[in-house]
């Protein structure tokens, strides 16, 4: 059972850093993926290791993410402001689990729902639907979270 929850963790690794389509790609130089637009990231879900994953049905609280372009990321809980912080965008600094060439955002991680601080992301466009995925520096080997979020255009 270890083996292959290991080996789905990998997987997800691995589908942020190779083939997938995302934002990224095709976006102009200074171009936020995460910034770009009006709205918001809604928190579907944060799966940490072993565990049962972690929704807003099992925990309690929505969770959305506002990233704007001056480098400020407003963290909220059911739409009301839980704390704010600063947020860069790099490349490969992801950690051992990242690709050397992976989008990387770092910011503070929230209490209760931890994280590392440096996460692997991703952006894919499908059926309408933007999905952004937050995969932990250390994801494979000591339980960081992978999360996975929503688009909500306001």
């Amino acid at each position: 059972m270890k083996a292959f929850l290991l080996a789905g963790a990998l997987g997800c690794a691995a589908q942020l850093t190779t083939g997938c389509k995302h934002d990224t790609d095709t976006a102009p130089v200074g171009y936020d993926t995460l910034a770009g637009a009006t709205g918001h990231w809604e928190w579907d879900r944060s799966i940490y290791g072993f565990a049962s994953p972690r929704t807003p049905a099992s925990v309690g609280f929505t969770r959305q993410l506002v990233f704007a372009a001056d480098g400020q990321l407003a963290v909220k809980r059911n739409g009301q402001n839980y704390y704010q912080t600063g947020y860069q965008r790099s490349v490969g600094t992801g950690g051992p689990c990242a690709s050397p060439n992976a989008p990387v955002v770092t910011f503070t991680s929230e209490n209760g729902l931890p994280n590392s601080d440096a996460k692997a992301y991703g952006v894919e466009q499908q059926n309408g639907q933007r999905t952004l995925y937050l995969n932990g520096a250390a994801t494979c080997l000591d339980g960081d979270a992978y999360e996975t979020y929503h688009w909500v255009a306001e």
